[in-house]
């Protein structure tokens, strides 16, 4: 549910890191996908070190990472109504653009513990993804948003977890689009929805760093398990094993 706070990270924050892709940063960078533009100089570059910081300061609060990813088949099948979308073909399948930026901090095939890759076919990562399975075993009530793009997935992903009764934090410096009126757009509509919802990086670093941790974080990073105990259901004493027929 939501809770009923400012604070900059809500009570149990996750983070989820949106669409930032695109494998080599010399790949697509005269795209009209590219995202340059946001509340900070420097365009893309800048913005991948403003998710590398708050990414540094979420796993060393022992905070649940999800890297999120579009990717479509390669014949289409999947890609529905962005047909209608003034976006070109993208996050195709094989193509290097489907890869994180190599900028990040991240290697996704060797992820660390209480870490996830999760894909997704819609702006929207709540939209037919297990990403909601993961948020409720961590029992996160507040997702902390950086990444791409600020007016398409980022608020709709913001979106998803708003209808989710989840508290969002989009941390402004980490989220861009390919023009400046977007961005700004994409910022207002956020504000609406949450007003609570936009937050500068600092103070969100700031409260990472004060966050007591996630207990089910730490139980993976020591185990490599949510739940280490779990395993075949023993009967009681005096009971018959339920996987055996009776005679």
């Amino acid at each position: 549910m939501l809770p009923p706070t400012d604070a900059p990270i809500g009570t149990t924050p996750a983070l989820i890191v949106v669409d930032a892709q695109g494998g080599s940063p010399d790949v697509g960078t005269d795209s009209p996908m590219t995202s340059d533009s946001g509340s900070l100089p420097g365009g893309r570059e800048a913005v991948i070190e403003q998710i590398n910081e708050v990414v540094g300061h979420a796993r060393d609060a022992d905070v649940p990472i999800i890297w999120g990813k579009e990717v479509h088949r390669p014949d289409f099948a999947d890609y529905g109504a962005e047909y209608d979308s003034c976006e070109p073909e993208h996050a195709i399948a094989g193509d290097d653009g489907t890869r994180l930026d190599d900028r990040l901090v991240v290697d996704e095939d060797e992820l660390p513990p209480a870490e996830y890759v999760v894909g997704k076919q819609r702006y929207n990562f709540f939209h037919r993804t297990d990403i909601d399975h993961i948020l409720r075993t961590y029992d996160v009530d507040t997702v902390i948003l950086v990444g791409f793009m600020t007016h398409i997935c980022v608020h709709y992903t913001a979106h998803g977890a708003h209808e989710h009764d989840y508290a969002y934090r989009v941390v402004e410096e980490g989220t861009a689009s390919p023009t400046q009126e977007l961005h700004e757009i994409g910022l207002r509509m956020l504000r609406y929805l949450q007003p609570r919802g936009v937050r500068n990086r600092d103070e969100v670093t700031a409260a990472l760093d004060d966050y007591e941790g996630n207990p089910v974080v730490r139980r993976v990073k020591e185990t490599g398990l949510v739940h280490p105990d779990t395993g075949p259901v023993q009967p009681l004493d005096g009971d018959p094993d339920p996987l055996r027929p009776s005679e």
